[in-house]
């Protein structure tokens, strides 16, 4: 197999049990191709994404991407709509026998959506055909697969797995809740209020001298009263779903992992033309979904009062005397919708009324609009942030039956103290 160079791992899930990893972006020698006799645009960079599960051996199959600007050849197979951008996969040996050349096509279809949500599902269900991402992203994606390619006949057979099951079907694991608090720690930031190593600062709201949301609302600039006010006016319907210990997460489903592919694609892709941003996205949206779906706390729920179908959810935890906005994931339609503004009215709201807590932390910022965003709605940036956001203590769940046997919290407490005091 052509060798990567220099390859970066990245965990993505919690501080102690990462059943997912990422290898991404490890560079190679400029190369250059040629596509159907047209000039072709080179790239360095050599994606190897794979799907690590605890089960069997790793599937490998090296590409090289090159984004193309002219009409694909006609494309086979199911949900393949012609383009105007599309991407070349080559895949080969050492020997430079056994090529593949493939043409992806960076538009996401919900065809598309379930055919990638099958395949991480059989890989995560212990099946090792389906232990490599980049192989499934060239399934799904591929325009160029002829009708009998053993690609689409994987994905064909992830398909069948879950023909009965609708959308809001729950396909993840029973995890116990004391692994859920573990897999938490790592976004909550833990690493600075355990002096491990500062993390990056986050957006924190002090609700003490607050009596009411109404409070909260009249200290916010004009615009933003405005924005919460059609926030308040849209139609959909919110409900609060607590994670279980032993049991699927409730946003384990593929109508949730719809909002975070969307959401993702939204936000990092920076154009139709940008096809790695695309890909960039899928492979970060794939991360995140495992991610949130293996965490402690609790998920508010959207849906489209019409349709019923969700539009987004946010992922919150309390710990300690802090409530965390630990993840929210919209689709396109909520997006345009101020969920996540209303999200964020709600989570001040519940603080508020919430003796138990002194501070709401919407963590950190990818960018610095993100950071001044939530400036405007009174979070203000803090870089010693676990001075201000008191997180030494339990877990808490509104709902006691989240625990599965004991109460995990104490114990954890202590394991973080120790941590601690050793460093």
């Amino acid at each position: 197999v052509t060798r990567v160079h220099s390859p970066s791992i990245v965990p993505l899930c919690g501080l102690l049990e990462t059943p997912l990893t990422l290898i991404r972006h490890g560079f190679i020698p400029r190369k250059s191709w040629l596509i159907n006799g047209n000039s072709t645009v080179t790239m360095s960079r050599r994606y190897c994404i794979f799907l690590l599960s605890l089960i069997g051996p790793i599937q490998t199959l090296p590409f090289t991407c090159i984004t193309r600007q002219q009409p694909s050849p006609p494309f086979y197979g199911r949900h393949h709509q012609h383009c105007r951008h599309s991407t070349f996969l080559e895949s080969s040996s050492d020997s430079g026998q056994n090529q593949l050349s493939i043409y992806l096509d960076p538009t996401l279809t919900p065809n598309r959506t379930k055919s990638l949500f099958a395949w991480i599902s059989r890989a995560f269900a212990g099946d090792p055909e389906y232990n490599n991402l980049m192989l499934g992203m060239a399934a799904v994606f591929g325009s160029n697969l002829p009708p009998d390619s053993p690609m689409l006949t994987m994905i064909q057979r992830a398909e069948s797995v879950y023909k009965d099951n609708d959308d809001d079907t729950l396909t993840g694991a029973p995890i116990p809740l004391h692994s859920r608090e573990q897999s938490s720690l790592g976004a909550m930031g833990a690493a600075q209020w355990t002096g491990q190593w500062k993390t990056r600062p986050h957006s924190l709201l002090q609700v003490q001298n607050l009596t009411s949301v109404d409070d909260w609302i009249k200290s916010l600039p004009r615009g933003c009263r405005r924005t919460l006010k059609k926030a308040s006016a849209q139609n959909y319907t919110v409900t609060s779903k607590p994670i279980y210990g032993s049991r699927p997460a409730p946003h384990s489903s593929l109508s949730h992992f719809r909002c975070v592919v969307e959401h993702e694609v939204r936000t990092i892709q920076a154009s139709e033309m940008d096809v790695e941003g695309f890909f960039d996205a899928l492979s970060e949206a794939v991360g995140r979904y495992v991610g949130t779906t293996r965490m402690a706390g609790t998920i508010r729920e959207y849906r489209d009062v019409e349709s019923g179908v969700v539009i987004a959810f946010a992922h919150e935890v309390k710990k300690g005397r802090t409530v965390r906005g630990q993840w929210f994931y919209a689709s396109d339609d909520a997006a345009r919708r101020y969920v996540w503004f209303h999200s964020v009215m709600e989570l001040v709201r519940r603080a508020i009324e919430d003796d138990g807590v002194d501070t709401v932390d919407l963590g950190p910022s990818g960018t610095w609009e993100s950071i001044e965003l939530k400036g405007r709605y009174g979070f203000e940036s803090v870089d010693d942030w676990p001075a201000v956001a008191d997180y030494m203590g339990d877990f808490y769940y509104e709902d006691e039956g989240v625990y599965d046997g004991k109460r995990p919290g104490g114990g954890l407490f202590e394991l973080l103290k120790s941590i601690n005091k050793n460093v």
